[in-house]
């Protein structure tokens, strides 16, 4: 049987990936069925375009659902990303940082529905993304 992971610890196996760690993801405020986080639009996370990497930023927007998640999970349960819808508004240059806001719109037995919201910190009024992430939930105990 494998040994239960604490909720730091948890939290701390998504951000050290070394995906997250490589585009900068920073964890803001963590609380159960909300999340915020950050980064900055880097070397690591530009386009071909010379715009943030849409591909970076899913995988931002789905980190911090998961983020958003873990407070609210039972002891054995993990969360699996089934669905991801992700309307991207508008570009973003390199140099802006960016803020991720997730919640849990509803979670369920064996699955939740989340949604997250990206913004560049400098024009809080202008979404850059919003995100519509469905988790499949396991128990592993």
């Amino acid at each position: 049987m494998a040994e239960e992971l604490s909720l730091e610890q948890q939290t701390a196996r998504v951000l050290n990936h070394p995906f997250h760690r490589y585009a900068g993801l920073e964890l803001v405020h963590q609380e159960p069925g909300k999340a915020w986080c950050r980064f900055e639009v880097n070397a690591n996370s530009i386009s071909l375009a010379a715009t943030l990497h849409a591909g970076v930023l899913y995988g931002l927007l789905d980190a911090t659902t998961q983020l958003a998640l873990l407070p609210m999970l039972e002891a054995g349960e993990q969360a699996t990303t089934i669905d991801i819808h992700v309307s991207v508004i508008r570009s973003v240059p390199p140099g802006a940082r960016v803020a991720l806001r997730a919640e849990v719109l509803r979670k369920r037995s064996t699955v939740a529905f989340l949604r997250c919201e990206a913004q560049t910190v400098e024009d809080a009024a202008g979404t850059v993304a919003v995100a519509t992430i469905t988790k499949s939930i396991s128990n592993h105990a």
